[in-house]
């Protein structure tokens, strides 16, 4: 209990908490005059439609910072890329409110320009050293001609693109949505609202995702004067699952849907210490480690790569990213294998057979991780020394 107590008080100085925020907030508000939005019933109407398909999502922790840091505030993992300013990334000073996102191998971005009264998304690739022409993605203009699209982010798929768009499909201000790129068509699919709590009648954007992780970040203008944004963390769920509408009433819907409490979606005090823990590691493993190499992988007696700019090959690059995904996969079940070795002397009979299936299957699985991880490796060190002349 001891070790559980001095944990918890590491998490608090590390992050600041979703009470913090509050407590910020309603500072703030004593101070500074609050922004008024009037929603008319149409609108209304539109939100309560929306409440019924709310996502469920266990939120970890919220921030509250200024708008002119927000940039700096987002303290993503290499692992997921990077968000920069247009100006700084492009070396000029005419786009002073767009974004950039460069993914993990630096060899893409996808960025927002303002041209013609808005903004549309471009995106370059990097041939040889030199970036290509940048070129508009098709298939988002589907949202309409005035439509303002901001704020991109990729999977690591390279694929799945998120991004942020205020026209008649939102529902206030900016909202976020998300498509994914059809390699037959050489375009965008339809792109989806996500809906709540994600998006509100206030601007919503930065929708970002470490996979490796399983955390998420988002940014919003909801509840908060002019000037600042509040950040929030969750627990990225590969697939989406909805509040089952006749379980709440229609005010706890709503209060979900809007995200009126973080702790109204906690499933127990227990989940949310075990996520802040989480989120702890990836900030520490960004900011605290001492090792100059991002990983160590032996390419042959002769030869140990650090850093993905230290492959010739950009298909051996591209691998190396599935096999680190790989290799969470495979930590991430091994350490719920152990977990429920644990807790098998103690459950009971009906526990315990649970269990025993469970195992039976993670081991299944972990095996073909294990194999699937040796083949890969074996494939990106034979493709790396063919681009090498070895």
């Amino acid at each position: 209990m001891k070790g559980k107590n001095i944990l918890l008080a590491a998490l608090l100085v590390i992050l600041p908490s979703s009470v913090d925020a509050q407590k910020k907030k309603s500072a703030t508000k004593a101070k500074v005059k609050q922004k008024t939005t009037v929603v008319d019933n149409e609108l209304e109407q539109r939100l309560e439609s929306m409440r019924d398909f709310t996502q469920k999502v266990m939120f970890i922790d919220s921030v509250v910072v200024s708008k002119s840091k927000l940039l700096s505030s987002l303290n993503i993992p290499d692992e997921a890329g990077s968000i920069q300013a247009y100006n700084k990334f492009f070396n000029t000073t005419d786009q002073p409110n767009s974004i950039v996102y460069l993914n993990q191998l630096k060899n893409k971005c996808v960025f927002s320009k303002f041209a013609d009264g808005g903004w549309d998304l471009y995106s370059q690739e990097m041939i040889g050293e030199k970036w290509s022409n940048a070129v508009p993605l098709k298939g988002l203009d589907i949202l309409g001609d005035d439509v303002d699209i901001n704020w991109p982010f990729l999977l690591s798929d390279g694929t799945t693109l998120y991004f942020a768009a205020k026209g008649e499909e939102s529902i206030g201000g900016f909202d976020i949505f998300m498509t994914r790129y059809d390699e037959t068509t050489q375009s965008y699919l339809k792109p989806e609202n996500i809906g709540m709590p994600f998006n509100s009648i206030d601007n919503d954007y930065f929708f970002i995702v470490d996979e490796y992780d399983g955390i998420g970040w988002f940014a919003t203008d909801r509840n908060q004067p002019e000037g600042k944004v509040c950040i929030y963390s969750f627990i990225y769920n590969n697939v989406r699952e909805n509040y089952v509408v006749d379980e709440y009433t229609p005010e706890q819907l709503r209060q979900l849907s809007e995200i009126h409490s973080i702790s109204q979606t906690w499933t127990s005090n227990q989940a949310r210490l075990d996520a802040l823990e989480q989120l702890t590691a990836v900030y520490k493993r960004k900011f605290t480690q001492k090792k100059k190499n991002d990983f160590e992988f032996v390419i042959n007696d002769e030869l140990t790569y650090t850093t993905l700019s230290d492959f010739r090959s950009v298909e051996a690059a591209e691998m190396y990213v599935d096999l680190n995904e790989l290799l969470r996969k495979k930590n991430k079940l091994d350490s719920s294998m152990e977990r429920a070795r644990i807790a098998y002397p103690t459950a009971r009979q009906a526990q315990r057979e649970q269990y025993k299936q469970q195992l039976l299957a993670a081991e299944k699985q972990s095996e073909k991780y294990e194999t699937d991880i040796k083949n890969l490796s074996k494939k990106i060190r034979r493709i790396e020394l063919t681009k090498l002349g070895k």
